[in-house]
């Protein structure tokens, strides 16, 4: 399936921003086949599954990382799969919320 099919699909029937996953297509397309091939899956089918790189999955990015998007756990993957150290390190920083200040 190609990078724009993906894009199609997440726009339309994802609900996913269609701007900002446009600018994605350069990232889509670059996926090696395993990866892209696990995204096709999660696309047509609705089940999450990947490759394992250094430790991690799509799966595993999500459950740390619950607010991100499968494609961006596939990217994700991807980026860790090219530079594991720098990636994990900055996937894996844990989002701080900070509560508003309120009147005392």
């Amino acid at each position: 399936m190609s990078a724009e099919n993906i894009i199609k699909i997440l726009v339309e029937e994802k609900k996913y921003d269609k701007e900002q996953t446009e600018r994605l297509e350069p990232k889509i397309d670059a996926l090696p086949s395993d990866i892209k091939s696990a995204l096709v899956n999660w696309i047509e089918c609705g089940e999450i599954s990947s490759p394992e790189y250094s430790g991690y999955t799509a799966e595993k990015i999500l459950e740390e990382k619950p607010g991100m998007t499968v494609l961006a756990a596939y990217l994700a993957l991807d980026w860790i799969r090219n530079d594991p150290k720098t990636a994990i390190k900055a996937i894996m920083i844990p989002v701080i919320k900070f509560a508003p200040k309120t009147k005392q």
